[in-house]
């Protein structure tokens, strides 16, 4: 999933960026709100699940993306 969640920021957002897992949404992709809420959007079509608002603020690095992802996912 991470391999994925990497090509969808470098395809969306930043496609020269070195991106691993411990990238930071604001930090070191320098994502605004308008880019982070519209990279939600995406995942939420992708994965087809809802991402509640407020949990989003823990949504730091796409580590911690994919972990609420796989969360989400589990039965």
């Amino acid at each position: 999933m991470l391999t994925e969640l990497i090509e969808i920021i470098k395809d969306t957002f930043l496609p020269t960026i070195v991106v691993t897992g411990d990238t930071a949404l604001k930090t070191d992709l320098a994502l605004d709100s308008f880019e982070i809420i519209n990279l939600i959007g995406i995942l939420e079509d992708k994965y087809k699940i809802e991402i509640n608002v407020i949990d989003i603020v823990s949504l730091i690095t796409l580590e911690d993306i994919c972990n609420y992802i796989a969360n989400k996912k589990m039965p």
